[in-house]
């Protein structure tokens, strides 16, 4: 993984935290699917990637499900 890509990863991650910590789930689909994108990329450096998108993305439709209950 490149600067580039690490730097992007950086950033998504941080998106998904603060909207996470906001309980704020507009936007996260957009966000999941660039994170997606970069997990499938790196597939082979980085195999975890695809574990950790998949836990933000069970993460956030919980919270959705919740917020939609409430």
């Amino acid at each position: 993984m490149g600067y580039r890509e690490a730097r992007e990863l950086a950033r998504i991650r941080h998106e998904l935290r603060e909207r996470l910590m906001a309980q704020r789930i507009d936007g996260t689909e957009e966000i999941l699917a660039r994170f997606r994108s970069v997990a499938e990329a790196e597939a082979d450096a980085c195999p975890e990637l695809r574990s950790e998108y998949e836990r933000w993305r069970l993460r956030l439709d919980l919270m959705s499900a919740t917020s939609v209950a409430a």
